[in-house]
């Protein structure tokens, strides 16, 4: 199933994301197939099992779990590891569908709780930088849900485009809090190409509902670029090439600040709409104007590194001249 350049239009889109999602799936039962066909002999394979996996996928979106799981295992084969394999190996072959996005979660606790350990170790990737990914208290998960709700309400009303395609493609936002520790690396969410379909939202207390909405819009717009380059990169620059980023204040690779960019004009895109559409509350109206700003800013701090330094693929600089284009055309 091709993706073709068309599919980079920016413009938020229900039938790309569920077409992405399908490729994405079918990827992972061929993947699945051919694993299966090799450890024969050294794993247990169910065959009921195994088929009933390969017919969720063929038949619509699964949960996240099933993408995190094929990982682990994987790398539990490549270390030899043949009863952590089966473990994993069982994990993948009983995830479930799960047709209806997104369901918002609470993060378990990884020492207890597979699931919420592959959450963890799909985000928590980059050893020279680590992030605490912690359960929130009960509190506090029930508070950031009710403005995630709240959010994904707003946009269902006055930005229906963008709220079809973030339902298209996540099927679980999970909810988390970072470490207290004072030299913890802090994060306001995180995506992983690992983790197809999910995302992690930091749960602490004090974002208002447009900062939410924003959060949203950032998350599900780095699965949307996890989709259209499966097959491919959007950057040819090798991760040693490292540059300032609009959204972090460590240097990044290329990759990375695409990344960032891309999702900035679709948390700009996101206000904006919202703001066109009369969607705003009257007490949303200033912070609204401070977001639309900050915004225009950090996309064009990204930009001018990519412009400078990015070596693009053909992919890549059609997703960009979309991002480029509204940011260029819209009145902010």
């Amino acid at each position: 199933m091709a993706i073709s350049l068309d599919d980079a239009f920016f413009a938020p889109s229900e039938a790309r994301a569920r077409r992405l999602d399908a490729r994405m799936r079918a990827r992972l039962a061929g993947s699945v197939r051919y694993l299966a066909s090799q450890i024969g002999g050294t794993l247990e394979v169910p065959a009921d099992a195994l088929a009933g996996l390969l017919a969720r996928l063929d038949a619509g979106p699964v949960s996240p779990h099933a993408f995190a799981t094929y990982a682990d295992l994987v790398l539990a084969l490549e270390a030899g590891d043949a009863s952590g394999a089966q473990v994993h190996l069982l994990d993948l072959l009983a995830a479930p569908a799960s047709p209806d996005g997104p369901r918002i979660l609470a993060l378990g606790d990884p020492s207890r709780d597979r699931a919420a350990a592959r959450y963890r170790r799909r985000v928590d990737s980059d050893p020279a930088q680590p992030l605490a990914i912690l359960p929130p208290p009960p509190e506090v998960a029930r508070a950031c849900r009710a403005r995630l709700e709240a959010a994904l309400a707003r946009l269902d009303s006055g930005y229906p485009v963008l709220a079809g395609e973030i339902r298209a493609l996540l099927r679980e936002i999970v909810l988390a809090v970072g470490s207290s520790e004072p030299d913890a690396w802090s994060f306001d969410g995180a995506s992983s190409f690992l983790l197809w379909g999910a995302v992690v939202l930091n749960a602490a207390e004090g974002a208002s509902v447009l900062a939410t909405i924003q959060a949203v819009a950032h998350e599900s717009a780095h699965n949307l670029l996890f989709g259209l380059s499966a097959d491919g990169p959007l950057v040819l620059n090798g991760d040693l090439e490292r540059y300032p980023s609009p959204l972090r204040t460590d240097a990044r690779p290329l990759d990375g600040i695409f990344h960032a960019t891309f999702v900035t004009a679709r948390m700009q895109q996101a206000v904006g709409a919202l703001r066109a559409a009369g969607a705003l509350l009257p007490a949303e109206r200033d912070e609204a104007e401070s977001a639309l700003a900050a915004n225009a800013a950090l996309f064009a701090q990204g930009l001018a590194t990519l412009d400078r330094h990015a070596k693009l693929t053909p992919l890549g600089e059609a997703v960009l001249a979309g991002a480029r284009a509204v940011m260029a055309r819209e009145a902010w």
